[in-house]
């Protein structure tokens, strides 16, 4: 995965429970978007050490239930967090005050960069 500068970033939610090694990636219960400003960018810039990770709380976010069962989850409170870990690899974790909590698949990622450079015409 490619990450730039002023780029939304959407990530798969699964509902963290039992089933969840069973369960079809391509079919999330919720999706989280954000978008990659300057300062988030920065933050996953960062390569943990092997058995470190980092955690980045987000503010600035949206969730989407793809599941009707979810949909009045999002009415309530949650809390958005990035983890990287080394590689880096980038996945979301959402917890909700119901104690439920979403995770996305660790994805490995490469971010990138606009370094102005390009010759205007």
């Amino acid at each position: 995965m490619e990450l730039s500068e002023n780029t939304p970033l959407s990530l798969p939610l699964f509902l963290l429970n039992d089933e969840l090694e069973q369960r079809d990636m391509a079919s999330p219960d919720l999706v989280l978007d954000v978008i990659l400003d300057e300062t988030l960018l920065a933050h996953l810039c960062q390569n943990p050490k092997v058995d470190e990770s980092i955690s980045i709380n987000i503010e600035q976010y949206q969730l989407k239930a793809e599941l009707a069962q979810y949909e009045d989850a999002l009415n309530g409170s949650h809390q958005a967090q990035l983890l990287l870990n080394h590689g880096p690899v980038l996945s979301a974790v959402v917890s909700f005050d119901n104690e439920q909590v979403f995770i996305s698949p660790p994805m490995e990622m490469m971010p990138t960069f606009d370094l102005g450079e390009e010759e205007e015409s």
